[in-house]
């Protein structure tokens, strides 16, 4: 680098900003590429992690979530195997397998819990109920004598 020849002081003072913004463009190119290749460094890490976070393996991906109650923990064993047994009846190996993991990540606490099967169970209730209610109202028939009347 030529040294410029500075004689007053603006000219030391231009020189000073010029070195500052030269700095700040060295700062940006180097960071840039320090990002670039810290991220062709780190794919083959991130690729494994999501594949164990996919897979429920990796104990890093659990800090966000909301914690599981226990019919949370009870359906993600219950319902993969409930499929295989019924509707997964007679596949291969490999679907059975694709079908568990679906359905393993698919119960979330957010979607199925305490509450939500609480709110299936009371609604599952209600329906039995009204439709035993109806039932009893069609079986008293009334043949207009009281069953302990005086008829005699």
């Amino acid at each position: 680098m030529i040294k410029p020849k500075i004689e007053n002081l603006e000219q030391l003072r231009s020189e000073i900003a010029i070195l500052k913004l030269k700095k700040a463009e060295d700062e940006i190119y180097f960071n840039q590429s320090f990002q670039k290749v810290k991220n062709v460094v780190e794919t083959p890490t991130r690729w494994f992690n999501n594949v164990l976070s996919f897979l429920g393996l990796n104990s890093e991906s659990e800090k966000g979530k909301v914690k599981a109650d226990w019919i949370t923990s009870v359906g993600r064993i219950a319902l993969p195997f409930l499929l295989n047994k019924t509707v997964l009846r007679g596949r291969g190996f490999f679907v059975r397998a694709l079908v568990s993991l679906i359905s393993q990540k698919s119960i979330n606490s957010k979607n199925f819990n305490k509450n939500v099967l609480s709110h299936w169970v009371d609604n599952l209730t209600e329906w039995i109920e009204s439709s035993v209610k109806d039932k009893k109202k069609s079986k008293n028939i009334d043949y207009g004598i009281p069953p302990e009347s005086e008829t005699y």
